[in-house]
Parts: C-alpha cells; structure tokens; sequence
C-alpha cells in the first residue's frame, strides 16, 4: 500500500525538523504508539497498538533513520511482527520539509507499506483505511504541537 500526501505546518522548517527527529514527541503524535526505547541516535523500538476491521494487535516494531539530510528530508524504515497473529509489515518511509512561506513547512511525505500474514487476509480496503486514519490523526497532532511550541515562543 502506498500512502502520500502533503501537509503545511505554521512553523519554521527547522522546528519541525527538530520535533520529527524527538522521538519521544514524534511517539505522541503517532496513535497507538508506546513502550519506546531509543537504541542509538537513528534507532528506536517501541509497540504500536492498533485495530484492522475485527482484528485487534499489536506490533513491536523496530524503525530506523536510513538517510537524512537537515533540515530538508528523511527517510526510515520500520519492520514489525503483529503478537496476536504473527503477521509481518513493513514500511519505507521518505519525508521532505520545504519552506513554504513565512514561518511555514510544507511536509511531503510517502510511505510503501507491506503487511504479510493473517492481517493482510483481511484485505487491502479496510487495512488502507486504517493507515489513512493513523497517517490523518498524526499529522493533525504534529501540527497541533509544532505550532503550539511556536506561538509560544
């Protein structure tokens, strides 16, 4: 599955930059996500709960920074095995930042997904909406918080 779009966030590029690469901030932004531990400095674990149609799981899952350039884009990649039915998923995941104006970021994203096992039996529409709702809620909370921090500043 793959997943893309662009979101304008009311803050400088660099503040953004800085709240994707906070681990434990981008964690709070992503639902369903817990339990992190920051192995070094391009290499998190965590758990990520989540609900697919009638399928309830959990994914510990491994991500990591396999390219970055600051404060202009990042890619990582993340892998993860479902402890209730032992389905696989992973994702390539590729973000650029541009200056969209005074005080704004354009955030352009792309992500390729693949999940394998019983969660993929479920089938591609219902699995494709779920990511579209995790994807839509992170974004809404990233822009909530960067923006927040900036107006306070």
């Amino acid at each position: 599955m793959r997943y893309q779009g662009k979101v304008t966030v009311h803050a400088d590029r660099r503040d953004v930059w800085d709240f994707v690469l906070d681990v434990d901030k981008f964690a709070a932004c992503m639902p369903g996500v817990e339990n992190l531990k920051l192995l070094d400095d391009r290499t998190f674990e965590g758990v990520m709960r989540a609900k697919v149609g009638p399928v309830s799981g959990e994914f510990g899952f491994q991500a990591q920074i396999v390219d970055s350039e600051a404060p202009v884009r990042l890619s990582a990649q993340v892998e993860g095995t479902d402890t209730l039915t032992n389905s696989t998923m992973t994702a390539d995941i590729h973000m650029q930042l541009a200056e969209a104006g005074s005080g704004e970021t354009e955030v352009t994203y792309e992500s390729e997904v693949k999940i394998k096992g019983r969660l993929a039996i479920i089938g591609d529409m219902v699995i494709r909406a779920t990511g579209a709702q995790v994807i839509e809620e992170f974004f809404k909370r990233l822009r909530e918080r960067v923006e927040g921090a900036a107006t306070n500043q």
